[in-house]
């Protein structure tokens, strides 16, 4: 049987590609910071190891016996997290540390979710850890896939808490295009990797929306009916430098929304869930 390291299961994308590993019958080791909440998350895994990745000696051995790694392991996005590290530290430094410990011990394969456009914006350090470490399991000697998802519908999750509270606004005049992805599209892909040669993969879902076609698919679902406030582009830049003195992890995640929100982001479709869909099951889907 394929043993599978897990590592940022916790998150959203992870809890879907641990799910859809049991399912489909791998033996799943479950690599955590938190006990309580990975317990409380994931009452069946094979194994649980405790560590924090971006302390390498917390990972010594954490690989031993496994056949492919698969890593969801990132610094969280929402502006209302209040989690230490930076970009760099977690989604470069902490990825390469693990990528470092299944060198070690033999691993086959490792599996990376990427971000797609990483390459593409050097300057914003959110893309900038990403493509470091892609850098990285590229000149290694694993077997590796790099997934590279537009956005996650998860993300639109912290949209409807503020549209259910009434505020939420758009940057700009939201008439750029994306196509978000189903997080459980995501880690069916990326099970469907194990095994393959090494590629990288753009992600996208079935269907591209303006960013204001999806800010009114958040508020249709949070049942909130007012105004979707337009924050212009000048005054968020003009903002931005002073945000930088006071809290560079804000400043990051806010560099990172603004530039994507300035241009189309439109990867392949390969997801099969679409936004209204995921809206109208998120109860069942949350469980």
């Amino acid at each position: 049987m394929t043993k599978v390291l897990l590592a940022g299961a916790t998150g959203h994308l992870g809890r879907h590609i641990f799910w859809e590993l049991k399912q489909q019958g791998f033996e799943v080791r479950v690599l955590a910071r938190n006990l309580k909440k990975a317990q409380s998350l994931f009452p069946d895994p094979e194994e649980l190891v405790l560590a924090d990745a971006t302390k390498p000696q917390s990972l010594e051995g954490c690989c031993a016996g496994v056949d492919v790694v698969i890593s969801a392991l990132g610094k969280n996005l929402s502006l209302r997290h209040k989690g230490s590290g930076s970009f760099h530290d977690v989604n470069y430094e902490a990825n390469l540390h693990l990528l470092k410990e299944a060198e070690k011990a033999g691993v086959k394969q490792f599996i990376y979710v990427s971000a797609y456009g990483a390459g593409q914006f050097p300057r914003l350090a959110y893309f900038k850890a990403h493509a470091d470490f892609e850098k990285a399991l590229r000149r290694s000697s694993l077997t590796y896939t790099i997934l590279k998802p537009v956005a996650l519908f998860s993300v639109f999750e912290e949209m409807s808490a503020m549209a259910r509270r009434g505020h939420i606004g758009q940057l700009g005049q939201g008439d750029k295009l994306t196509n978000p992805i189903y997080d459980g599209d995501v880690a069916r892909i990326a099970i469907s990797c194990i095994g393959n040669p090494s590629q990288s993969l753009d992600l996208g879902g079935p269907v591209t929306y303006t960013r204001q076609e999806l800010a009114q698919l958040v508020c249709d679902a949070a049942g909130y009916s007012g105004r979707v406030a337009e924050i212009p582009f000048d005054y968020v830049d003009t903002l931005l430098p002073f945000v930088r003195l006071l809290s560079r992890s804000l400043y990051d995640k806010l560099a990172f929304m603004t530039a994507v929100s300035k241009v189309d982001c439109v990867a392949p479709a390969v997801g099969q869930l679409n936004l209204e869909a995921y809206f109208e099951l998120e109860p069942q889907l949350s469980t």
